[in-house]
């Protein structure tokens, strides 16, 4: 990567947001709709290949998530090696235009690489493996001291069908405490960093109960977790609105902080539920290759209102919604869990707002004069 290239880059987006005046900007965006209330964030792996982009990112949010450019494998892809290059440069874009930065994932079962895991031809030892995994935190939360706000920590352990806790190769080789040696780890490499649990589906009643059932033991074990992300990837007509916010009131009351981490609405069927990354769906016909109807662009734009409304109700409980993706060309629906041309986001592959961003920005208005200011 051209490190001096893409620092350009970032010039150019500050360039492009300090040409932007109260003249040519829309009377409200998402994140002045949404001042007071909550932080708006989006996802960005790597800097927007696009000048419009950047002006899109700079105008509608305040905040973002570095996605696939700190997970373990891109970052550490070997022992002795890191690769932080396009990190460092997502950063410190982010930081030059003032957003907030979440850091996602330091543990996840998936985009891990096996040498955590091997001591040569054999499975490696708990304490290689809980040494490995302390210098893998150490070192990433410690690069991005004082610049990332809060780490998703642990991504996706729990289990989504009868068992407590996911089958991975940290609960192998570690045991059920791999979890709270992570949040620990991360807290001495940044004491002032949010440190949050994330997951799919933790909505639902019973994986719920689970997500409850691991605050607590945190919690008693005296482990510094602040918050708890809900990923939010729904699909069109099955949101379970009641659940989500049953879900929000309950981990509010365990004392942790709410986010809603990776929003999206999938508008293609599919036999797989939930966002289980390694799931995968028989590729079969692509309904909408050339944009959505305007009767699904409607019911979208209906329950995207919806959700946000209940977000906004209890905006007291909430710190941020992420919206998983700047626009729907970069969604990563358009490849899981098989390859399709989906819309499930607020603009589309032309940067063109969709009805369901003007739903989504009516909800503080319409609250407003609900309750009379």
């Amino acid at each position: 990567m051209n490190i001096r290239k893409m620092t350009i880059g970032a010039v150019m987006v500050l360039a492009a947001c300090a040409t932007m005046t109260a003249e040519n900007s829309p009377p409200v965006t998402l994140k002045q709709a949404y001042a007071g209330a909550f932080l708006i964030g989006t996802v960005m792996g790597k800097p927007p290949a696009r000048e419009a982009e950047w002006h899109l990112l700079c105008r509608q949010f305040n905040s973002i998530t570095a996605g696939n450019c700190l997970k373990p494998k891109p970052v550490h892809p070997a022992e002795d090696r890191y690769e932080f290059a396009t990190a460092d440069v997502v950063v410190k874009m982010a930081h030059e235009q003032g957003l907030v930065i979440q850091g996602h994932t330091l543990i996840w079962h998936s985009q891990c690489p096996d040498w955590f895991f091997r001591d040569g031809d054999k499975p490696a030892g708990r304490e290689l493996v809980l040494k490995r995994m302390r210098d893998h935190i150490a070192t990433v939360v410690g690069r991005y001291a004082g610049k990332i706000q809060g780490w998703d920590v642990v991504n996706e352990v729990i289990d989504s069908g009868k068992g407590y806790l996911r089958e991975t190769k940290w609960l192998a080789a570690m045991g059920e405490d791999y979890i709270a040696e992570a949040f620990r780890a991360a807290h001495r490499a940044d004491p002032r960093a949010k440190l949050y649990y994330n997951d799919f589906s933790i909505e639902r009643p019973a994986k719920r109960e689970k997500a409850l059932r691991l605050i607590r033991e945190l919690k008693s074990k005296g482990v510094p977790m602040d918050g708890i992300g809900i990923q939010g990837h729904w699909e069109l007509d099955k949101i379970p609105y009641q659940d989500i916010e049953d879900a929000i009131i309950a981990f509010h009351k365990e004392g942790v902080d709410v986010a809603i981490t990776e929003l999206d609405l999938d508008v293609v069927p599919r036999r797989v539920t939930g966002a289980e990354v390694d799931a995968r769906d028989a590729a079969g016909a692509d309904p909408y290759p050339n944009g959505l109807p305007a009767a699904m662009l409607q019911r979208q734009a209906d329950q995207y209102g919806k959700l946000f409304a209940i977000f906004y109700k209890h905006r007291d409980k909430i710190s941020r919604v992420t919206i998983w993706g700047l626009h729907d060309g970069v969604s990563w629906l358009n490849t899981w869990p098989s390859k399709r041309t989906n819309h499930p986001l607020l603009w589309d592959r032309d940067l063109n707002p969709k009805p369901a961003l003007a739903a989504v920005l009516a909800v503080p208005v319409a609250a407003a004069q609900r309750w009379g200011g």
